[in-house]
C-alpha cells in the first residue's frame, strides 16, 4: 500500500515535562483558560446497572446485526467512579462515592471485541483518579463474557457476534441518556444515586478498537438519511471531547458534524489489527484532531497498561480530556504527558501525523487483534 504522506511543518516530538497537577482547587490551562481541578478522596468504586432499551428505534430495530440480539436490547453496564477508602489501582464493588469532590464530568467508554471494561482497568482507574466518572456498557454480542458463552467457537460464529457492532452507536448514545437521566435524578434510570456525583451535560465518548469504531459512527457517520446521524443530532448535549483509541470507520460517508467537539486519536504505527493508514483515513474524514503515534506499541497493550506507551496514554488522555472541559487543548497542556523519549509523537490539528501502510495477511491481523 501506498505511503502515508503529510507536511511536517508543525510537528513535535514530544519529550519531557512532568504530568498534570493533581490536587488543588484550580489550575490555568493555558491562556484566558481556567478550570477547576476535582479533587478525590481514596479510591475507585464500581457499581453495575442493567438497562434496556426498548425503543422501538433503538439500534436493533432499525438495522439489526445477522444473528445478533433483536432487542430488546440489554446492557449490562459498569460505573466506576472516585470513591471514599478502597484502593486506587482496583475498583471495590459498591464502595461509598465521593460526592464531596464532585460533580464529576462523565466518560462513556466502549470497549473492544471479546473485553470487558475491567481489560482496561489500569486506563479507566486513571480517569476516575482524575476525576471522572466512567459509565461501560458491555455490548450484547460482543463482550468476553458472551464470547466465552460460545465455547470453543468458530470463525463463522465470532464474525457473527462482532457483526452486532452495527447496533453499539445506539447503545452508546442509550447509555448517555441513561446517565443524563440519573444526573437528574430520575428514578427510571435506575441510577439516581448520580445525582450530584456527575456534571449533567459534560460527558465525552472515547472508544478503543470495535468501541472506536462504535463511536467514530456514531459521531461521524453522515450518510444521507443514516440512522447514526439522526440518533446523534438528538442526543440533549454534545460531547465535550472524543477520543478515537486504535480506531476506523464503519461502512458508509464519514464527515464532521455540525461544532464538533475536540478529538484526539490514540494509533500504534505497527498495528496490525487496527492499521495504521485505516486510522488515517478516518482522522481525515472526521475533520482532523489532536493525534498521538506510538511508536513500539500493539493493539492492546497501551489501553491495558502494558508497555512503555500506556502511562503516556494515560496521562495524554487525562490531560486531553481535562484541557477540552473548557475548549480547545493546546499543545502547552498536553506536552507534559509525554515523557518517554522514542515512544511516542504528537500532532497537532494543523499537522496530519506521518503514518507507513501495513499490509499483514488474514493470520496476521486476526492474531494481532485478540486480546486473549
Amino acid at each position: 500500500m501506498a505511503l502515508l504522506a503529510a507536511v511536517i511543518a508543525g510537528l513535535v516530538s514530544l519529550v519531557g515535562g512532568s504530568g498534570p497537577g493533581a490536587s488543588g482547587t484550580t489550575t490555568t490551562t493555558g491562556p484566558g483558560k481556567t478550570t477547576g481541578v476535582r479533587v478525590t478522596k481514596t479510591g475507585v468504586g464500581m457499581r453495575t446497572v442493567v438497562w434496556t432499551d426498548t425503543n422501538t428505534n433503538a439500534g436493533a430495530a432499525v438495522n439489526p446485526a445477522p444473528g445478533g440480539h433483536a432487542g430488546p436490547r440489554k446492557l449490562v453496564t459498569e460505573i466506576w467512579y472516585p470513591a471514599i477508602g478502597g484502593s486506587k489501582k482496583t475498583p471495590t464493588v459498591r464502595a461509598r462515592a465521593d460526592y464531596s469532590g464532585g460533580p464529576f464530568p462523565v466518560i462513556v467508554f466502549a470497549q473492544g471485541f471479546d473485553t470487558l471494561p475491567a481489560t482496561y482497568e489500569p486506563l479507566l482507574t486513571s480517569w476516575v483518579n482524575a476525576g471522572f466518572v466512567v459509565v461501560a456498557p458491555l455490548f450484547p454480542d460482543e463482550n468476553a463474557n458472551e464470547i466465552d458463552s460460545l465455547g470453543d467457537a468458530t470463525t463463522a460464529q465470532l464474525e457473527t457476534a462482532e457483526s452486532d457492532i452495527v447496533n453499539e452507536p445506539y447503545d452508546i448514545a442509550y447509555a448517555v441518556g441513561e446517565v443524563e437521566a440519573g444526573a437528574a435524578g430520575t428514578a427510571s434510570s435506575g441510577v439516581t444515586w448520580l445525582k450530584g456525583l456527575v456534571e449533567p451535560g459534560k460527558y465525552a465518548l472515547v472508544g478503543h478498537s470495535d468501541g472506536a469504531q462504535a463511536v467514530a459512527a456514531l459521531v461521524y457517520s453522515q450518510q444521507t438519511g443514516e440512522a447514526y446521524a439522526t440518533t446523534y443530532a438528538g442526543l440533549p448535549e454534545r460531547p465535550f471531547a472524543v477520543v478515537i483509541l486504535s480506531g476506523s470507520e464503519l461502512a458508509g460517508t464519514y464527515a464532521p458534524p455540525a461544532s464538533p467537539s475536540p478529538l484526539l486519536f490514540v494509533q500504534s504505527a505497527i498495528d496490525e489489527c487496527n492499521l495504521p493508514q485505516n486510522a488515517a483515513a478516518l482522522l481525515h474524514d472526521a475533520g482532523g484532531g489532536w493525534f498521538l503515534k506510538l511508536l513500539e506499541a500493539g493493539h492492546f497493550s497501551p489501553y491495558v497498561g502494558q508497555g512503555r506507551a500506556a502511562p503516556i496514554v494515560e496521562n495524554l488522555t487525562v490531560a486531553f480530556l481535562n484541557a477540552a472541559l473548557t475548549g480547545a487543548p493546546t499543545l502547552s497542556e498536553l506536552s507534559p504527558a509525554i515523557k518517554t523519549a522514542n515512544v511516542a509523537t504528537l500532532y497537532s490539528p494543523s499537522t496530519p501525523p506521518v503514518l507507513t501502510a501495513l499490509s499483514p495477511t488474514s493470520a496476521e491481523q486476526l492474531a494481532a487483534c485478540s486480546a486473549r
